[in-house]
């Protein structure tokens, strides 16, 4: 298998930057993988901080390109400081050290809580218009999704420095750990709470339950990697399934839970496609080639 890259994936042990290594190391890529201790995946590893700028340097050092996925994962994976200080200040010590280092292509994870509607424990604000698109207003509502948000405002600070830079906004990531809970919030929506099965975090995917299976997020990111780009570009996509797990229709819901307040602005789509996403999946497709291939609604409709 030839050698098409040298790639950094910061995060490489957690739950997501796993299958990005995976999927990097199958299609021909050499990864360096760095986090606070050594994953599984068979990759050179560097032990240290995402927030610890000698750390970072010595990570950047000889590679090609970066895929920063390295973060306190949702608003249950620490205090508002220590998600602001990891995601933030983290995200900042990885752009900093490719621009010195002179690495011109960066892939960063975003989250589709830059939206501000993801999370029913907290202040949920209804999107103003489904699909929701790159053009919606970003309204984040808790730390997390505003560390996302300063993350894309940084990751486009370092356009300017000529740094082609992809942000991908993921929605929740339905693991195989998650599958349980998932299952769970079906059997009882109303009742659902916490992780009654034994998973790593509650099922998650805001109101309408939208996700993404791992190796379809891992593909994403190759191939925003892969995609050509020119120096000084920054671009965004909404990653997700183009179907929810919601037991109930995508339109249906919406008028359910928030009457005529989100304007439909594609009814075809929800017609045609009942289970349609909340957001945006086509720009992903024209641009990147990526469409989601791992579907998870049996697990809602055994």
């Amino acid at each position: 298998m030839t050698d098409k890259g040298f790639v950094l994936v910061t995060g490489a042990a957690g739950l997501l930057g796993r299958h990005i290594v995976r999927d990097l190391t199958e299609a021909g890529y050499r990864v360096r993988g760095f986090d606070l201790g050594v994953g599984p995946e068979p990759c050179e590893w560097m032990v240290g901080d995402v927030t610890s700028a000698a750390d970072v340097a010595a990570a950047v050092d000889g590679v090609d390109a970066v895929i920063h996925a390295a973060a306190r994962a949702n608003i249950w994976s620490g205090s508002g400081e220590e998600i602001m200080q990891t995601n933030v200040m983290g995200t900042w010590q990885v752009f900093e050290a490719a621009r010195k280092a002179g690495i011109g292509n960066v892939i960063f994870c975003s989250s589709d809580s830059v939206v501000g509607y993801t999370v029913r424990e907290g202040a949920m604000v209804p999107p103003r218009y489904m699909p929701v698109d790159l053009d919606h207003p970003l309204q984040a509502t808790d730390p997390y999704a505003l560390s996302k948000i300063i993350g894309e405002d940084i990751a486009r600070s370092y356009t300017h420095w000529g740094m082609s830079v992809v942000a991908l906004r993921t929605v929740f990531v339905a693991y195989p750990e998650m599958e349980g809970e998932i299952r769970a919030r079906h059997a009882d929506p109303q009742a659902y709470k916490g992780t009654p099965a034994g998973g790593p975090s509650s099922a998650g995917g805001g109101a309408f339950y939208n996700y993404i299976e791992p190796r379809d997020l891992a593909r994403a990111f190759r191939l925003a990697l892969e995609r050509p780009v020119n120096p000084g570009e920054f671009r965004a996509y909404f990653i997700a399934n183009a179907e929810t797990l919601s037991p109930e229709p995508t339109l249906e819901r919406a008028r359910r839970l928030h009457g005529d307040a989100i304007a439909v602005r594609d009814p075809a789509l929800y017609r045609n496609r009942p289970f349609a996403s909340l957001y945006d999946t086509e720009l992903a497709a024209r641009d990147l080639g990526f469409v989601a291939r791992n579907s998870l609604r049996h697990l809602v409709e055994e």
